[in-house]
């Protein structure tokens, strides 16, 4: 199985998806999802790794630079309603319009984070609503 990462910093606005495949080898990346300017898209084409050690070596020099694993991809929009499973107060139709907006690696994020934002929330408060966990992109925070 194919391994997923984002690469975050405070350099550039987004994320650029790597894919591995179980040997370490790039099989797949995809800037869409960052805002870089032609020097960032030439240093990333210049840098670009070919196994999974190459790109966190570049990025062990970085002081902003972030790689995070992405637990699950390609999520449906029934996987986070689920897993977030606050069917009886929520909007389903409300959340599917907002979930519709949004990329694919944002839904990822969206759904990876939904255990550690459940686990932030102090005793006693309730969870938002799932179209406001959407809007406000908690997992960005």
């Amino acid at each position: 199985m194919n391994e997923t990462y984002l690469l975050t910093s405070d350099a550039f606005t987004g994320d650029v998806l790597f894919e591995f495949d179980t040997d370490g080898l790039l099989v797949h990346y995809d800037i869409k999802g960052a805002v870089l300017d032609a020097s960032q898209r030439v240093w990333l084409l210049e840098r670009l790794p070919r196994h999974l050690s190459e790109l966190q070596a570049v990025l062990g020099n970085s002081k902003t630079a972030k790689l995070t694993k992405q637990l699950r991809t390609s999520v449906t929009f029934e996987d986070f309603w689920n897993r977030y499973n606050d069917k009886t107060t929520s909007s389903k139709k409300k959340t599917l319009l907002i979930w519709n907006r949004m990329s694919q690696t944002e839904r990822d994020k969206a759904f990876n984070y939904i255990p550690a934002y459940f686990r932030s929330i102090p005793t006693g408060v309730a969870k938002k609503y799932a179209n406001t966990y959407l809007n406000a992109e908690l997992w960005n925070n």
